[in-house]
């Protein structure tokens, strides 16, 4: 019995990570992955982009990741901090790290090969490798094959205002869901760049797609489809607008497949 216990004792102290921690994640990729991997009861905190699972937007709120404070991280007394590049100043990132708080930081994903990686990182990080791989092979499973190019085409609208239309382009989520679906992206500048209003009157796309925190922040689909920048275009004026979860649309989870199946079924009923 002694020996046994001698043998926990020293995996943990060899380990760290194996103990009971108080985990802070900021980023909603993370978050989601976290939970899926069964790590969800350490976590104590989340950033407001932690939108899923549901269990995550119950606990305490330290900010949106870009942002942070070193104060509203540190209140929540956490023993390791998990982050996306990114995440706060670099002189709050150093306050944080002064005070002893392990903080790892990881790239965002972009691609589904990336989405992998990270997974893995995270399962050698939290000291679940076994639920990491499981989780891979699930994705791979429900991953669809990418649907053969339709006629259809798209446009991804981040932000549209007085000061323009900002759209997603290559090396964004939002691109990814549409070479998925087999939706022309009429957007072609990579990441998320502002879009000009007659090139974008000129190419016409047959319906456009925004996170949901951008549509409702303004009231709504229809106010939303109202706005001065889109109000030429013929997909605006009939509002052929479909409405994503943000960090479903935006970031790259293990809901990826859920949110192709989405996008898919709009490509097929705007087809009909």
């Amino acid at each position: 019995m002694q020996k046994l216990v001698f043998l926990i004792v020293i995996a943990v102290l060899s380990n760290p990570i194996l103990a009971a921690q108080r985990v802070v994640i900021a980023g909603g990729s993370l978050t989601d992955i976290v939970f899926a991997l069964g790590g969800g009861k350490d976590v104590v905190a989340v950033d407001t982009s932690s939108t899923s699972p549901l269990q995550a937007t119950q606990l305490p709120k330290v900010g949106y990741y870009r942002d942070l404070a070193a104060e509203g991280v540190l209140s929540q007394h956490p023993e390791l901090i998990l982050a996306l590049q990114g995440s706060g100043r670099p002189e709050v990132l150093t306050q944080l790290r002064s005070t002893g708080v392990k903080l790892n930081l990881y790239d965002k994903p972009t691609n589904i090969n990336e989405l992998f990686n990270l997974i893995g990182q995270l399962g050698r990080d939290l000291n679940r490798q076994s639920q990491a791989q499981g989780l891979i092979a699930r994705l791979k499973q429900t991953l669809p094959a990418k649907a053969p190019p339709s006629s259809l085409s798209a446009l991804f609208i981040l932000s549209a205002g007085d000061r323009g239309v900002t759209v997603a382009g290559p090396e964004t989520v939002p691109d990814l869901l549409f070479g998925y679906t087999g939706i022309r992206n009429l957007a072609t500048a990579p990441g998320y760049k502002p879009f000009n209003r007659e090139a974008m009157l000129v190419s016409a796309p047959d319906f456009l797609v925004a996170p949901s925190h951008v549509v409702y922040s303004l009231g709504g689909p229809e106010q939303f489809c109202q706005q001065a920048a889109l109000a030429l275009l013929p997909a605006a004026q009939q509002c052929r607008l479909l409405v994503m979860d943000s960090l479903l649309s935006m970031g790259m989870t293990t809901r990826l497949p859920e949110a192709i199946a989405q996008l898919a079924a709009y490509r097929e009923q705007s087809a009909l």
